[in-house]
């Protein structure tokens, strides 16, 4: 089972949740995921993500306004994960 990375940055003023999220990004193994909690979507680590081989999935947040599941685009593990998690 894939391992969840939780990156909290609702609270965050720029740019510290594109820092956070590159750090995690940098350190991330197959078989583990990202999902950052956000109050706003970051629309440019969208682009940075699909650039390096990466796949997002944003949903409604339950603590805060978004959650974004963020995984290495070949990683089929944490990509069916997040569809489970997604699809309930």
């Amino acid at each position: 089972m894939p391992t969840e990375i939780i990156l909290d940055v609702h609270d965050m003023q720029p740019p510290a949740p594109m820092e956070v999220a590159m750090d995690a990004l940098q350190k991330l193994k197959d078989g583990e995921y990202i999902k950052m909690i956000h109050r706003m979507q970051p629309f440019p680590l969208y682009n940075i993500l699909y650039d390096n081989g990466f796949q997002y999935k944003v949903i409604t947040g339950t603590t805060s306004a978004f959650d974004i599941y963020i995984w290495k685009a070949n990683d089929k593990a944490s990509a069916q994960a997040i569809k489970n998690i997604i699809s309930g």
